[in-house]
């Protein structure tokens, strides 16, 4: 078809200019967002993928492993448990696709990432771990147990997402992969607009408890907002109850002490379906409510965390001693 009319062609040319304005934008707003929060940490490739790791604490000892939600990086737990897990060996990782990790091309689900994980762990040499899980950080501490049960001493588990139809994702997810809309909402819209509703948006994780002084900003939260992150993030969350329906059915086999810390007030997640009924179905596992806490309870009560990682240890001590004592036919 050939534009004639003067006016639709001046309208066309308008649109086409403000397009452009807004891609040349969204770029800049990304390069900023790059450039206040840098990688503060080391790289470590891994089959090809370069994953985003930070090591604190003593460089002997048995290790923690720190898994963060969706949406997320390492400073997020990082700011939150730095202090009180200071004394212990600490593997910080920006999980793949997240923070400054890559993600392998093709097919991603919690299985995956869990190989992947076991795989740093194995070029970290770092003996089994205590893996401290958040929110969807949980469903993949629970798949790197159940799949790779070596590498796990035991389990800590904050709010965590665990079970399967918790309702569909936001919209918004699913869209970031439709034609023409997908690439103008993850190259234009989120890039140029996300941070606000972000900084919105984070009040819900916290609620009833409030939301710590420069959040955002300390989190590196805006990271999620580059087009490359927000669809690894999106692809997770489209797809939540599909991946945890696959594995749900198996958390009776995993048989590492669990310490699972839960919120009634947590508005993001109903807890005791995802922790609490769980935990009754896990033979080493045990739930604990803390009053007035909210989703992010991690940031208000950290010395539970420490607490719940002191007691993995006690308990996976006492049951290594106990298998050595009763012997293989035990």
């Amino acid at each position: 078809m050939v534009l004639t009319d003067p006016v639709l062609i001046s309208s066309v040319a308008a649109l086409a200019i403000l397009a452009g304005f807004a891609i040349c934008a969204a770029r800049r707003a990304v390069k900023r967002i790059e450039t206040r929060f840098p990688p503060r940490a080391d790289f470590i490739t891994i089959d090809g993928t370069r994953l985003h790791v930070r090591r604190t604490g003593p460089t002997d000892g048995s290790a923690v492993l720190v898994l963060h939600g969706a949406a997320s990086n390492l400073e997020e737990p990082y700011l939150a448990l730095a202090d009180s897990l200071a004394d212990q060996s600490v593997i910080w990782l920006d999980r793949p696709g997240l923070g400054w990790s890559e993600r392998p091309a093709g097919p991603w689900s919690p299985q995956t990432e869990a190989a992947l994980i076991a795989r740093l762990l194995e070029t970290l040499d770092c003996g089994p771990v205590t893996v401290i899980g958040h929110s969807w950080g949980g469903a993949i501490a629970m798949r790197l147990a159940m799949d790779h049960p070596a590498q796990v001493k035991g389990l800590v588990l904050i709010a965590p997402a665990l079970s399967a139809w918790i309702g569909d994702a936001a919209w918004f997810n699913a869209a970031s992969f439709w034609p023409v809309l997908g690439p103008l909402i993850t190259h234009v819209i989120v890039p140029l607009t996300g941070e606000a509703q972000a900084r919105r948006g984070v009040a819900s994780a916290f609620h009833p408890e409030p939301v710590p002084e420069a959040y955002v900003e300390r989190s590196a939260l805006p990271l999620l907002l580059r087009p490359r992150t927000w669809r690894a993030n999106s692809r997770d969350m489209m797809r939540v109850n599909f991946h945890l329906e696959a594995q749900e059915d198996r958390y009776e086999d995993i048989d590492q002490p669990t310490e699972i810390l839960l919120a009634r007030a947590d508005t993001v997640l109903w807890s005791h379906r995802h922790g609490g009924m769980v935990a009754e179905r896990m033979p080493r596992a045990r739930a604990h409510w803390i009053s007035g806490a909210g989703h992010n309870l991690h940031h208000h009560h950290p010395e539970r965390v420490a607490k719940a990682v002191a007691d993995i240890r006690q308990r996976a001590a006492y049951l290594s001693g106990k298998a050595a004592m009763t012997g293989p036919a035990a």
